[in-house]
């Protein structure tokens, strides 16, 4: 294996060469479109930097597990910065670097993906670094599979003014676009808001959704920067007409190569320039159903309930937003404004929720809070409880995950026994997070308040999508159908949404809101971008039934 491809090389059409990113701007370049100018390090120089000797040791001591854990990998961090890429494949990778003559972003890229998080390197030096840095971030959260998984790919590609910069993504034989000023950073910054534009199967542009920009990310020195965007110009459309028919022949090329799930453009002067693009052909390495889930599995066949026109269209309810705690801190990542309620889970010790259920009410006028049933905890709940309601804010318990209505009813009955005399009764929230749930929704619907969906962990139990959130991209039409057929058996019963990747498929939030959703649990950082898609939503259906 060669330890650069440049992305018009054929071997970089191998993701496990040039990972799903490297191999999907291969698949642009041999198709003779413009693309961003760059290329791959291979991971045989990961590879051969990992078989260093001091690199091995000091490995090898911190799964040993001989030392403090924190100690021993900032042992492990410091000798990746001593050490050096071996000499050869370090002047292969600085040739092609001069090559560019530009800031380059370096992100880590396997045959299941790509990192979300790019570096930046303006030099030859913070370029090495940049590399090693990639590979140690992978390696944190992959150590313990090391035998078992393939090395990552690690792409380096230039960073160019853009006026508007663009995403493109399948969704059944439609593509959704997003469009920002400025360059790709400002499409993964949840502070700044997108246009969405959506082209049906036959090319007609469907829906256009305009918001307004405030801020975008232009270049620098040592690479791009966000800055406040001139007043006359937020309330602009991002893609002008003819930004828009120029992305015919990339929509078409799209549709034609089933593997191509999404791809970022760049205008300048106006004109496409393909920056990223993400190939998955071998879908079936990242499809693989758990073998004790495939009984229960909704990917068979199997007829479909119809939905009354009156459930699909149904009357508008103002969406209610909570904040998804996981970390107190989270609670200092919102400017203050107006949130419904509190969904406390995860590492948040008891002792804090009183404080963050306090803060909530007085910056956000909150007026809801739910906690997650820990059942090491379960004693403490009824004081908790209490605490919550002595705020004046309406209290709610998250059972997790169950696997049939005997173990929730034998739960509920515990929480009754524990929860004795306290007035008024906290609601009972059911996490829906396994398949074989939906088969008995309106059950589970007659024994709790609310229904909440874990999207996240349903859908990788269905497709078997892996930890890094994209199982959104491989099962959202599946889950689709089986939501569809569940929530019409429990319409009427309180439905909250559960996922860490919310913002990622607009269609798919406004499927759950037209289907009954009512409330959506969401990240700090993603709250005003939900905000918007969810007023767009509400507003399409008021239109819609003033039509009718």
């Amino acid at each position: 294996m060669a330890t650069i491809l440049r992305f018009n090389d054929l071997e970089c059409l191998n993701e496990s060469a040039s990972g799903s990113l490297g191999a999907g701007l291969a698949v642009f370049a041999r198709a003779d479109f413009p693309i961003v100018r760059g290329f791959v390090v291979t991971p045989i120089v990961f590879s051969d930097f990992l078989k260093k000797e001091e690199i091995a040791a000091a490995l090898n001591l911190y799964n040993s597990g001989a030392e403090d854990p924190k100690e021993s990998w900032r042992n492990v961090k410091a000798v990746f910065r001593r050490a050096r890429i071996m000499w050869n494949h370090e002047m292969d990778i600085l040739t092609a670097f001069r090559e560019l003559d530009a800031t380059a972003s370096i992100v880590t890229t396997s045959k299941f993906g790509v990192s979300a998080s790019p570096i930046y390197a303006s030099a030859g030096q913070d370029l090495l670094d940049g590399i090693k840095h990639c590979w140690l971030k992978w390696l944190k959260g992959n150590l313990d599979k090391l035998e078992q998984q393939d090395m990552p790919a690690v792409l380096v590609r230039e960073i160019f003014d853009s006026e508007t910069s663009l995403e493109l993504r399948k969704k059944n034989q439609a593509i959704i676009a997003r469009a920002v000023f400025g360059l790709p950073e400002g499409l993964n910054d949840s502070s700044i808001s997108g246009d969405i534009y959506e082209f049906k199967p036959d090319g007609e542009l469907e829906r256009i959704e305009q918001r307004q920009q405030s801020f975008q990310y232009i270049m620098k020195a040592q690479g791009p920067v966000k800055v406040e965007l001139d007043e006359e110009f937020q309330n602009e459309e991002k893609a002008s007409g003819d930004m828009l028919t120029s992305l015919l022949p990339l929509r078409i090329f799209m549709n034609d190569n089933p593997g191509i799930e999404r791809c970022g453009i760049c205008f300048v002067s106006s004109r496409p320039v393909v920056c990223s693009a993400v190939l998955v052909s071998q879908h079936e390495d990242i499809m693989e159903l758990p073998q004790r889930e495939f009984s229960l599995s909704l990917m068979e066949q199997k007829k479909i309930a119809q939905v009354s026109p009156a459930i699909l269209h149904g009357p508008v309810v103002a969406t209610k937003l909570f904040l998804n705690i996981e970390e107190p801190d989270d609670i200092n990542l919102l400017a203050d404004e107006y949130v419904e309620g509190l969904m406390i889970s995860k590492n948040i010790e008891l002792g804090e929720i009183s404080q963050i259920v306090a803060e909530a009410k007085r910056r956000f006028k909150t007026s809801q809070a739910v906690i997650e049933l820990k059942s090491e905890k379960s004693e403490d709940i009824a004081d908790i409880m209490r605490e919550i309601m002595g705020q004046e804010v309406q209290a709610g318990i998250l059972i997790p995950g169950i696997r049939s209505s005997d173990e929730l009813a034998k739960v509920i009955n515990h929480l009754n026994l524990t929860l004795e005399g306290l007035s008024p009764k906290p609601k009972i929230w059911v996490r829906v997070m396994y398949p074989s749930n939906l088969f008995f929704m309106d059950t589970l619907a007659s024994k709790a308040d609310v229904l909440a969906l874990d999207l996240d962990m349903l859908g990788r139990l269905m497709l078997g999508g892996g930890e890094d959130g994209h199982w959104l991209i491989f099962s959202f039409q599946a889950l689709e159908k089986a939501l569809g057929e569940a929530l019409a058996s429990c319409s009427g019963k309180g439905i909250a949404v559960l996922s860490e990747d919310l913002v990622a498929m607009p269609s798919l939030l406004e499927f759950l809101i037209r289907n009954g959703t009512q409330i959506l649990c969401v990240q700090p950082r993603d709250i005003q971008t939900i905000r918007h898609i969810v007023a767009s939503v509400e507003k399409r259906m008021l239109l819609e039934a003033g039509r009718n």
